[in-house]
């Protein structure tokens, strides 16, 4: 019987590796470390491919990799992938939509957390300055506090969760799920998305389609309470960034916590020259057990796939 070919064109946790390269069926190719041009030979035999966030499912890739049956995205969501050319030359997309809920949900209270106490500065401010001012450093409480959620899946209904333990007033909008799955946590659900803008704390936890992108803009903002905080974990480009940026600068915004960007690598995005925000290079499922996670299950898929 031949092999199928399973061609992995990003870095995944060695476990994944491990169930590929012992899985007598599967001819296993790594080609996480070539350039992205030089990936478009590689993956012509391909029957399946496994990819993160660095490779772009985009027509050029599905014009080269002419046997394809399918492609897994070992990751949330399919921001990379081009789900209609997918489509239209039979290729079946999937992804590990759950393996990275715990990391994202913990990297959101971090964030949080960060803002309310201003961590980072604090930090630096002893560590590398050699500064001891404690008076520099007056925070805020979590405690009382009206955390909105936007969506509330898995990792939205988790946060709130978890606000709810830093015993937080906890408001959800999200008009795709039943209501009582988020009262039946004891957290309110509201139809009406002024009453998200009118928290202390906004975090969003949504996929990113038409509908999503740039959903909290200047007109947003602008309802929002004087010295709001915001956090996005889930997707740049959810909050416009030049409204993000105008609103911290005056002070509307009081601190923003962002893990995501519109383009990334961020390394030249004018958010990061403002004092009042903490930033994070797309972490959200970065911990060894989110890794793990995820590398496992892309590989169980590809194989299944294959």
């Amino acid at each position: 019987m031949s092999k199928h070919t399973v061609v992995v064109c990003d870095h995944i946790h060695e476990s994944g590796l491990e169930i590929l390269k012992t899985t007598s069926d599967i001819n296993y190719v790594y080609a996480a470390d070539i350039d992205k041009i030089a990936l478009l030979d590689v993956i012509k035999d391909a029957d399946v491919c496994i990819t993160r966030s660095s490779t772009d499912v985009d027509q050029k890739f599905l014009d080269a990799a002419t046997n394809l049956k399918a492609v897994v995205r070992a990751g949330v969501g399919y921001d990379n992938v081009d789900m209609e050319g997918c489509s239209k030359q039979g290729v079946i997309a999937m992804n590990v939509p759950t393996a990275n809920t715990l990391a994202a949900t913990e990297l959101t209270m971090t964030h949080m957390l960060s803002c309310m106490r201003k961590m980072p500065y604090a930090h630096a401010q002893l560590k590398d300055q050699r500064i001891w001012k404690r008076e520099d450093w007056y925070g805020q409480e979590l405690f009382g506090k009206k955390l909105g959620v936007i969506g509330f899946g898995n990792i939205g209904h988790r946060v709130a969760l978890r606000a709810k333990g830093f015993e937080m007033n906890v408001v959800t909008y999200d008009p795709y799920i039943d209501s009582s799955k988020a009262t039946d946590l004891d957290v309110t659900y509201t139809t009406n998305f002024d009453d998200i803008l009118d928290c202390d704390i906004i975090t969003i936890h949504t996929p990113k389609n038409e509908e999503t992108l740039g959903m909290i803009s200047e007109e947003e903002i602008a309802k929002m309470k004087d010295g709001v905080i915001l956090i996005n974990c889930a997707r740049g480009g959810l909050y416009d960034e030049k409204a993000l940026f105008n609103n911290l600068q005056s002070g509307k915004i009081a601190m923003a916590g962002i893990d995501v960007f519109n383009k990334e690598p961020a390394i030249d995005n004018p958010l990061l020259d403002l004092p009042n925000i903490i930033v994070t290079a797309h972490l959200g499922a970065n911990t060894v057990e989110s890794q793990l996670k995820i590398a496992t299950q892309a590989a169980e898929n590809a194989i299944e796939a294959a």
